[in-house]
């Protein structure tokens, strides 16, 4: 990643795709939903890339692709455990016209005081950075920021894993 990283300055964005912006979480116990007054998709934004500069993306260049990140679930379960979980749709737009697009979801479960706002908190800290650590780690996203093809998955098999070819169509008795 961080060859790519080094190799391709890129703009990044994030966008709240959530049908309500506000609602962070919700009691198992009793439906009532979890609400923040702040800008979920500023504090995603700002952490998100926070993360990709440590690991070495240049966001303050010229860019040579883009990333769109989407933000589709940021949401908190409390159930006796508070169980985070954030979707996200990582959208790549190289110079040479290609797109590549890939959704993560990050998960976090933490024990805690009930009805803590820390613990909803840490809850989506946590699976917000579990989201953009598989988007890190992931090779097809290496690629894409270079303008290279995602892999194809049944190229990289040794020929023994790969599907079998189809049998011969059967023959008819007198042939």
């Amino acid at each position: 990643m961080a060859q790519s990283f080094a190799a391709a300055p890129l703009a990044f964005a994030l966008r709240d795709s959530r049908s309500d912006p506000s609602a962070v979480g919700t009691y198992e116990e009793d439906g009532f939903v979890v609400r923040t007054a702040d800008n979920v998709a500023q504090y995603c934004s700002m952490r998100l890339g926070e993360m990709l500069t440590r690991a070495g993306a240049r966001l303050n260049e010229p860019p040579t692709a883009v990333l769109e990140a989407e933000l589709l679930e940021y949401n908190v379960v409390e159930s006796g455990m508070f169980h985070g979980v954030v979707r996200l749709r990582a959208v790549v737009h190289g110079g040479a016209g290609r797109s590549w697009s890939r959704t993560f979801v990050g998960k976090s479960a933490r024990w805690g005081r009930t009805h803590n706002p820390e613990n909803f908190n840490e809850a989506l800290s946590n699976a917000l950075a579990d989201a953009a650590s598989q988007l890190m780690q992931d090779d097809d996203f290496a690629r894409a920021l270079v303008g290279e093809p995602a892999d194809d998955p049944s190229a990289s098999r040794p020929p023994s894993l790969q599907a079998p070819a189809a049998p011969p169509p059967p023959r008819s008795p007198g042939a």
